[in-house]
């Protein structure tokens, strides 16, 4: 059988949760570099995002399917409970992280250090101060729900946490999110666990680029 293959650029936090699924679970991939909106993603995404997936044929796009798909196509440990309620609490978390975390901790505060839209070319204030805000209500429902154990589900790693991590990666290295981190009580040790892990370790990424 064919080699999985992932297209977009390894910066990209949805790109890296579907790479360290594949680690995770053991699956031969390569990540074929895509930028968003070009013609590869044109052609293989009708919106241009990142990740798109291709195996034997077989094309996928949007990373909450990719991520269930490397899941349940390739042998491996599982990466999504088998009871019923801790699959469902998964669930309740995958869509609480593309709907909520993402959205405020990456598109609202880290792109506005990378990719500011400010007067002079800095930081909009009034962006990531009031999306702040939404992130420390965030952080506090993830500190309360990692108190049992280093992943959200206790012992097990599953997708929701592949899907979460890259995204805290980057927000915790801006001010805000340092300063959240520094004030948890149980994020900072269940960071440790996950950096421990090979499908972390072999997917840290070069630094976004930055304008200018």
């Amino acid at each position: 059988m064919a080699d999985l293959v992932l297209y977009g650029i390894p910066q990209s936090t949805y790109v890296r949760s579907a790479r360290m699924a594949c680690i995770e679970k053991g699956v031969p991939h390569r990540l074929e570099a895509a930028t968003p909106h070009s013609e590869t993603l044109n052609r293989l995404h009708p919106f241009g995002k990142m990740p798109a997936m291709e195996h034997d044929g077989f094309m996928l796009y949007e990373t909450s399917a990719i991520l269930r798909y490397i899941d349940e196509a390739f042998d491996g440990p599982r990466l999504t409970p088998s009871d019923l309620r801790r699959r469902a609490r998964m669930e309740q978390w995958v869509s609480a992280i593309n709907a909520y975390y993402d959205r405020t901790m990456i598109r609202q505060i880290v792109l506005q250090y990378y990719f500011p839209t400010g007067a002079d070319g800095k930081p909009d204030r009034a962006i990531i101060d009031k999306s702040a805000e939404d992130a420390k209500k965030q952080i506090a429902v993830l500190d309360e729900a990692l108190a049992e154990g280093p992943y959200l589900l206790g012992g097990d790693i599953s997708l929701a946490d592949l899907l979460l991590c890259p995204i805290l990666v980057y927000f915790f290295r801006t001010p805000e999110g340092e300063a959240m981190l520094a004030a948890s009580k149980n994020i900072r040790r269940a960071g440790e666990a996950i950096r421990a892990r090979k499908s972390f370790i072999d997917t840290v990424p070069p630094p976004p680029p930055k304008r200018g």
